[in-house]
């Protein structure tokens, strides 16, 4: 009978996704709808099973897309654009359960609508490394080693699910090959409440194979790290409260938006990261040089730090409700350069708590919140703060000094700055507001009732927009919108316009 490792070669072989070459930005697509593009389409066998995807065609144009575009031409965004990067192989996170036995267990993701595992040891998003690495899991790990993925029903087993993210931290080569040079860091979800807990020998055994089989001293290199995470609530939360580092490199590195970043594995990180450094460049381009920023919703930073070192920001506020994400900030900080003379803070808060305490001082905010959109009380502040007139902004300053003589104290915790680096530079003591909003957005629904609100009273108003290709094979999009604060141009254009034709007519009244 065949070794494990052998069968292992024998499949991996067969998982070889196929390579796409890099998308480039397109224009905005035209009113009708598109054709079929066979040479754009999924071609994976786990389509018909597998919840991952939600459709086989037009990988690089998603139904969506037509209505979004449509969406913002009828806002007066005339110069929409859709960006798309790689259309296979773009994943480079994955959260997949571990269920079946230790015989022939599955690491994948539910059939849809249904607690039932799908193996996909041929997925087309997945990236390369990130199929190999389940192959070793299922054929030299769980099975080699007796482990028993978990059983939802018996509430029994030891690994739940497996996190992985793949590292190119490579910026002494090109993009593509950087790529193919990836190294995966892996967090085993297991069914225990911690190191001392009985099966935690097993942990030990699963953890010791794997990095022998696939750290640096093997013939492939694949692994970059482990991790555990222990959970053992039988909900559908994923993730517990107690992280372990058990094998390689503690930091996991990206370079991104132009600066070196690590993402702790308890912190977001977005799953196609070419797709995200795209968006990145774009929502630099926006951010005018010398600027104070806040970022709401920023997590580990990456986009207020990318923000602070491409365009020479005044100051920078990053506010997240995680405080897990708070070490990966400090650690991305610290590669900064030393020439960057920006005021940076990172605050363990959460953004909906009265809003207008982050929002004063800032000329731009930047929100990237989760896919239901903006908190109610946050999109409230944004539309008082696009009120002008002095009575409104009296009313303002009055509420944020009472906001800085808060005495509550969980009040207080949640504004206090887990991350601070001052600036050389002097800031005027001036009260100012945003005057420029960028909004990214992944839940497309939510974003456009935000919008609606924002632009409701011409207190707002859109100047660009532009959609990313975040999730190939789904219905989904990633939307970049950049307001302005205050009615557009045109709608200027058009008052002035009035203005001036009824005063024509009184004249022309008082004059018969």
């Amino acid at each position: 009978m065949a070794s494990p490792s052998t069968l292992a070669t024998a499949r991996l072989t067969a998982v070889v996704p196929r390579r796409a070459p890099r998308r480039v930005a397109t224009p905005a697509p035209p009113v009708e709808p598109y054709k079929k593009n066979l040479d754009c389409s999924l071609q994976c066998p786990h389509f018909q099973s597998c919840s991952g995807c939600s459709h086989e065609l037009n990988l690089d144009r998603p139904d969506v897309l037509h209505g979004v575009r449509n969406f913002f031409v009828g806002n007066g965004v005339k110069d929409f654009s859709f960006h798309s990067e790689k259309l296979w192989e773009w994943r480079c996170r994955a959260k997949l359960a571990v269920r079946g036995t230790p015989n022939e267990p599955l690491v994948g993701l539910y059939e849809e609508g249904t607690h039932n595992v799908v193996d996909i040891p041929l997925c087309k998003e997945r990236y390369f490394f990130i199929l190999l690495l389940i192959q070793f899991i299922n054929l030299l790990g769980i099975v080699e080693l007796n482990i028993r993925p978990y059983d939802e029903d018996s509430d029994i087993g030891e690994v739940r699910y497996v996190q992985m993210a793949v590292t190119t931290h490579n910026t002494s080569l090109p993009l593509a090959e950087r790529y193919s040079q990836g190294k995966v860091q892996l967090t085993l979800v297991w069914n225990s409440q911690d190191e001392q807990s009985p099966n935690s020998k097993k942990l030990s055994e699963l953890s010791n194979f794997l990095w022998k089989n696939g750290g640096p001293r093997c013939g492939m290199h694949l692994i970059h790290s482990i991790w555990v995470n222990f959970q053992t609530s039988n909900t559908n939360t994923i993730f517990g409260n107690k992280w372990s580092h058990l094998e390689g490199e503690r930091d996991f590195w990206e370079h991104l938006g132009g600066i070196d970043t690590t993402i702790d594995p308890a912190s977001f990180g977005q799953a196609n990261t070419q797709a995200f450094n795209s968006l990145l460049r774009k929502v630099q381009n926006y951010v005018p040089k010398g600027s104070s920023v806040v970022d709401l919703y920023s997590g580990s930073g990456v986009i207020g730090l990318s923000v602070a070192a491409a365009r020479k920001c005044r100051s920078v506020k990053c506010v997240e409700i995680n405080k897990e994400s708070k070490a990966s900030f400090e650690k991305s900080l610290s590669r900064l350069p030393k020439t960057i003379d920006c005021a940076i803070s990172w605050h363990n808060s959460d953004a909906s708590l009265e809003p207008l305490h982050w929002l004063v001082g800032s000329d731009v905010v930047i929100v990237d919140p989760p896919r239901k959109g903006l908190h109610p009380s946050l999109l409230d502040a944004l539309q008082k703060v696009s009120l002008s007139n002095k009575k409104v902004a009296s009313k303002l300053e009055s509420s944020v000094v009472r906001a800085k003589k808060e005495k509550r104290p969980w009040i207080l915790r949640a504004r206090e700055a887990s991350v601070q680096v001052e600036s050389g530079t002097n800031l005027d003591g001036d009260q100012v507001w945003p005057s420029t909003l960028i909004y990214i957005s992944c839940g497309w629904d939510s974003f456009k009732e935000d919008c609606k609100s924002l632009v409701g009273k011409n207190g707002w108003h859109l100047e660009k927009a532009h959609a990313f290709n975040f999730f190939p094979g789904t219905h989904s999009v990633e939307v970049l919108a950049i307001f302005k604060r205050g009615p557009s141009d045109s709608l200027k254009k058009k008052k002035k316009k009035k203005k001036k034709k009824e005063k024509k007519e009184k004249a022309k009244k008082n004059n018969s």
